[in-house]
């Protein structure tokens, strides 16, 4: 049986921009961008979890919250069918010298590292990366 995974993520705008992660499907040997955030932990609150994921991932502390939206995301990644319910949410960094960087270092909670960095909002909506989950372009 496969369960559906609820998830938080956090968008930060700065500009006329927005940052984003880099990641890579290689099944369908596709670049593709997402916000920062991940699983949301059982008795957790989804905006617990979104301000966790980014200390978790970034080191950094935010506030100003903002819901956005709930979007459910049917997908595929790494030829695996994915099924999840993503809480979107705005937010500030603290430390306001972030928004002076253009590239943010990352780890997943796996290890893995990735870079953030901030994509033109017009670059965004012309969908030449694509942006994941679906139909948060439009939250934008």
């Amino acid at each position: 049986m496969k369960n559906i995974r609820a998830k938080s993520v956090c968008v930060f705008r700065n500009q006329g921009k927005v940052l984003l992660a880099e990641s890579f499907d290689p099944a369908k040997n596709e670049k593709y961008l997402s916000p920062i955030g991940g699983g949301i932990d059982f008795g957790e609150k989804s905006r617990d979890a979104a301000i966790r994921e980014v200390k978790e991932e970034l080191g950094e502390e935010v506030d100003q919250l903002k819901l956005l939206g709930v979007i459910e995301n049917l997908f595929m990644f790494n030829g695996q069918e994915g099924h999840e319910i993503v809480f979107i949410y705005e937010a500030r960094f603290k430390d306001s010298d972030i928004y002076q960087k253009h590239v943010l270092p990352g780890i997943e909670t796996s290890g893995h590292r990735f870079e953030a960095r901030w994509y033109d909002l017009k670059h965004i909506k012309s969908r030449e990366t694509p942006v994941y989950p679906q139909g948060i372009i439009e939250m934008l």
